[in-house]
């Protein structure tokens, strides 16, 4: 076939388009989950969690060196970029070679109406959703779909260049290729299968060719020996060291992720707790595939949209999907060999990862029966199979455009005009979406201030992926706080999923955290059997390493299970103290343990830290002996309920965390960076709440406040407006607004609040804000007493709570806050109308009657009387009447 110079040209546009997009929406830094320990590891050559993914990590590590970004996340995020870049310009090459096997004279060369077609098609394919996401930070999928994209373009190649002098080197090239990607991820194996079917309906001869079989075992092994990479890098314990795999045994442990248990396709997860049956559970799994499938190409139902966009997100996406069948039902028709062989890819993809996978329900799933869940979205794991689909959208286009040229060659170019419009609705549809994390600082700044909370040389308990993969990276990219136990600096972080591994104990020993497996289990079975394994010649281990190697869990004194890292935890505590533990420390009930080391006199060598928020088992251990100091919970010896140390924390606010979010306020955020925000938010209105309680608002109407208050009230003020622009949760909202109007009541700065008010629904404008802005003008209407301006500010507010009244949530707070209107004007016979309107809505009703009567007794009597004019005899009212007016001395 002749070269034609149009295939580069359209190779480069789909390269450059996705580029140039992923460039400008790329993660300029670390991202949350997995991408942390990822760009860590690649900077400093660690070993990350099973399967330990050693060839991505020595390609991360080229990236690092190479390219001169300034950030070394960004650098190693640029390398999913481009896979999927180069990947969609594959994408273009195998659907040209596809369409190409559809004519009879395959040495012609294509229209250019087909390169349209499949530019625009491969572009269409790299926005969709769940491929751009993956495509801006440092994961494995991206990588994994190059990967998969040039496996099919070589079996093809292959194919057309059969017979030539040197054939057999492309396929011998892809066998090296999948296996060399065993060391990025496992979906590039799942192009096996589809290529042995095309290998037996093409040339099944090469199969039997000994010294193809021959090379190809030798390019398997050199393929998968990237593996090796992880044992030499164990043995030099970098940083990082996941499993430890030194040994082939514990390398095999990695490859199998035998850390997170055997993966059973029965019973399926959707089973368990719902007890369906096994295919209503799998029908359930597939759902979930299918609910993925629907975020790729338009907003809804992945985003809260307006009617319309939704029913054009609903048409949209069906459109795509019979398009896509159609294409799956021409390729059929049109060549079977290259039909099995990506439909089989495809379908392992899709279908055969949905069985393999054998995952809970979604996060997001509404029905509240179908339990367990999934800690996050796993929209990730199909992320190739959304790709792929665009493959059956183009074939599908190619088979309209011709059904129309054929019709009239002048209708030809609308569906040309149909392809740009697939190709360029994604982009349109998921740039306001997270995909897009330009300006997202979220996870740095909260490593960094997790980081900056605890006191030099400390070790820190931590949960998740979340608080921790994050700290990693800046702790082994940026050098930040890193732990140095003998000039006895930095923080160790000491995670609770990890801690109940013993390589990972092992670890933290020999990183210097005060730990001792020894003492306790002297004299006991442990060490009889230790010493018949050393005179047998079995371990030449110490008895401390031996004993964490065979040390699982035990039963305490009270019958309750001591985890390893419930050991853990208490081995530090003493040992940290000077002492030797012994075995009955590690069994005793935490109430007596905490009792017997924990005293006035607590001391340890090392400070002691959970970080914010705590894990619910954990704060009920040690509660009682904690002072929150920003994100991190410090053990102490002194005895307390909501211990804080204020003077630290107002610091830690005022000088040392980072809050880029409020900055770049508007940036997309989805659950995951929500549940980041909302902890700070929540750590925010805490602490504005503690420094409130040193404020009671009576005691300052009495004389008149000190500069050095005002300044504190007003740097208060700050923090709350922080809580509020971090919150991603109406509930959280209402307690900070409440706490800002206390902040400016005290301040006696009434005008200052509506300018505050206004300013807040500038940036987020929502009905809460309204109702605070109307709250505001009530007082200012108060301080202006009778006059035209106060009668102008109560119109103003009356107009704010007006149109709240539309608003389901806020219909309760738009009553009282007419009701304070007409409060305020003393319009009796307008507040008796709404009392009677609320009768008429028993369930807004009591809705304020309970807020009235922890927050406003007198108003809550005047409805209460109201009522039981209108239902005279009501005992219930009755007793509450009496039991309000004696409460409130009436």
């Amino acid at each position: 076939m002749d070269f034609d110079k149009r295939k580069i040209v359209g190779f480069f546009s789909v390269l450059v388009v996705l580029l140039g997009m992923y460039l400008y929406t790329i993660a300029p830094t670390v991202s949350l989950w997995d991408c942390g320990e990822f760009i860590a590891c690649s900077h400093i050559l660690g070993v990350p969690h099973p399967p330990g993914t050693p060839f991505f990590i020595l390609i991360g590590r080229i990236f690092d060196i190479l390219f001169p970004f300034g950030e070394v996340a960004k650098r190693i995020n640029f390398l999913s970029a481009l896979s999927t870049a180069i990947a969609g310009g594959f994408l273009y090459l195998i659907i040209l070679k596809v369409v190409h096997r559809f004519t009879e004279n395959r040495y012609k060369r294509l229209p250019l109406s087909t390169h349209l077609i499949a530019v625009f098609s491969a572009i269409g394919a790299g926005f969709a959703y769940s491929v751009w996401d993956t495509s801006v930070e440092a994961e494995v999928y991206a990588t994994s779909i190059l990967i998969l994209a040039l496996g099919l373009w070589l079996t093809l190649y292959w194919d057309e260049h059969r017979k030539e002098s040197g054939d057999n080197n492309f396929l011998l090239l892809l066998i090296y290729l999948i296996f060399l990607s065993f060391g990025v991820h496992l979906l590039p194996l799942l192009l096996i299968p589809g290529i042995l079917v095309f290998l037996l309906m093409t040339d099944w001869k090469v199969l039997k060719d000994p010294r193809l079989i021959g090379m190809a075992i030798v390019l398997i092994l050199i393929g998968i020996s990237t593996y090796l990479y992880l044992m030499i890098r164990a043995h030099a314990n970098p940083a990082i060291n996941e499993v430890n795999p030194t040994t082939i045994s514990k390398l095999m442990d990695v490859i199998l992720r035998k850390q997170y248990g055997p993966m059973k396709m029965l019973p399926r997860k959707t089973q368990i707790q719902t007890h369906l049956a096994l295919v209503p559970a799998f029908f359930e799994q597939i759902r979930i595939f299918f609910k993925y499938f629907t975020w790729q190409f338009f907003p809804y139902p992945r985003e809260a949209t307006n009617l319309m966009l939704r029913w054009l997100s609903i048409i949209g996406t069906y459109v795509y999907v019979l398009m896509g069948l159609w294409g799956m039902f021409i390729h059929f028709r049109k060549d079977r060999k290259s039909f099995w062989l990506i439909f089989i890819l495809y379908m392992l993809l899709s279908f055969g990862l949905v069985f393999y996978l054998n995952l809970k329900f979604s996060p997001s799933d509404p029905n509240p029966a179908h339990q367990g869940r999934e800690v996050r979205e796993r929209d990730y794991f199909w992320t190739a199979a959304f790709f792929f689909f665009m493959f059956y959208v183009s074939i599908g286009l190619y088979w309209i455009y011709g059904w129309l040229k054929e019709r009239a060659p002048r209708y030809g170019w609308s569906g040309i005009a149909l392809a740009v419009l697939i190709g360029i609705l994604p982009a349109i549809s998921n740039i306001k979406s997270h995909v897009n994390r330009r300006g997202n600082w979220i996870a740095h700044d909260y490593a960094y201030n997790l980081l900056r909370s605890p006191r030099p040389y400390s070790v820190l308990f931590t949960y998740g992926d979340n608080d921790t993969f994050p700290v990693w990276f800046l702790q082994q990219v940026k050098g930040y706080r890193k732990f140095d136990p003998v000039k006895k600096k930095g923080i160790k972080i000491g995670n609770f999923s990890l801690m109940n591994t013993q390589w990972y104990i092992k670890q933290m020993i020999w990183a210097g955290v005060p730990m001792d497996f020894a003492s306790p289990f002297k004299g006991t079975q442990y060490e009889g059997k230790y010493l018949q394994e050393r005179r047998m010649g079995k371990t030449n281990k110490d008895f401390q390493e031996w004993v964490i190697d065979h040390l699982y869990y035990l039963r305490g004194e009270d019958r309750s299970i001591i985890y390893l890292k419930d050991m853990a935890v208490r081995n530090i505590i003493v040992s940290s103290l000077g002492r030797k533990p012994a075995l009955r420390d590690l069994l005793m009930p935490i109430d007596s343990f905490v009792s017997k080391y924990i005293t006035e006199d607590f001391n340890p060598s090392i400070n002691i830290y959970f970080s914010f928020p705590m894990e619910p088992g954990a704060a009920r251990k040690y509660h009682k002996h904690l002072v929150m100091e920003g994100f991190a919970y410090r053990l102490v010896g002194r005895k307390g309920i909501d211990m804080m140390d204020k003077e630290k924390m107002w610091d830690l606010f005022q000088n040392e965390y980072h809050y880029s979010y409020i900055d770049n306020y508007g940036i997309y955020t989805a659950e995951a960076q929500n549940k980041v925000l909302n902890n700070h938010s929540l750590l925010l209105l805490l602490f504005g709440n503690k420094i409130l309680y040193d404020f009671p608002t009576d005691e300052w109407k009495e004389r008149k406040l000190y500069e050095a208050e005002k300044d504190t009230l007003r740097m208060l003020g700050t923090i709350f407006k922080r809580a509020f622009l971090m919150a991603k949760r109406s509930e959280m909202s209402v307690p900070i607004i409440r706490g800002l109007q206390k902040v400016y009541s005290i301040l006696d700065e009434t005008e200052e609040m509506v300018k505050l008010s206004d300013w807040l629904l500038s940036v987020n404008d929502t009905p809460l804000l309204h109702l605070f802005r109307g709250e505001m003008l009530l007082m200012v209407a108060k301080q202006e007493g009778r006059t035209e301006e106060a009668e102008r500010v109560l119109k103003e507010a009356k107009e704010e709570f007006d149109d709240l009244l539309l608003n389901k949530e806020m219909e309760p707070f738009a009553y009282k806050g007419l009701f304070d209107v007409y409060s305020i004007s003393n319009n009796r016979e307008k507040m008796e109308e709404i009392a009677d309107e609320m009768i008429g809505k028993p369930e807004v009703m009591g809705n304020l009657l309970s807020y009235l009567i922890r927050y406003d007794t007198a108003k809550a009597i005047f409805l209460l009387e109201h009522w039981k004019n209108r239902y005279p005899g009501d005992a219930r009212i009755e007793m509450l009447l009496r039991k309000l007016k004696k409460g409130s001395g009436g």
